[in-house]
């Protein structure tokens, strides 16, 4: 299993290509994917979706952890530089709680979503799938 730095590393690390993603999708922020669900959704909706998953993640970690988490995140963006600064605030937050995220913390196990170290790597993952959902429904 990653150490807790590797697993925070990974997140910072899918942070940065969701706000990459961000920066690339321009003109086609409003253009709504192909498909159904969650793959019609536009490169807004999808920031709308996964920043505010962000503080439930660390929530989910927190509290598995024994901690108490952040607050509710909720978000709607005019534009994909509101969506990249908002994402940095939110990850400065929840950053404050995820680096006392200990080795004998990554084992502990949530009730429905596993071990803590498994949501930490479950939300680089989240990141990375919508940050490739924005660049296809932006035709990027």
């Amino acid at each position: 299993m990653p150490t807790p730095d590797e697993l925070r590393s990974d997140l910072a690390a899918a942070r940065e290509e969701f706000k990459s993603a961000l920066s690339l999708v321009g003109p086609g922020w409003e253009k709504t994917g192909e498909g159904t669900g969650e793959d019609a959704w536009s490169a807004r909706q999808t920031a709308e979706h996964a920043i505010p998953v962000e503080a439930f993640f660390t929530t989910t970690i927190c509290t598995t952890c024994g901690y108490p988490g952040v607050d509710e995140v909720k978000g709607s963006y005019a534009s994909p530089a509101e969506a990249a600064t908002h994402m940095d605030e939110v990850a400065e937050m929840c950053n404050k709680k995820l680096k006392y995220v200990s080795a004998e913390d990554l084992e502990k196990k949530h009730e429905r979503f596993g071990t803590a170290g498994e949501l930490l790597a479950m939300n680089a993952h989240h990141l990375r799938d919508h940050a490739a959902q924005m660049r296809t429904a932006a035709g990027v």
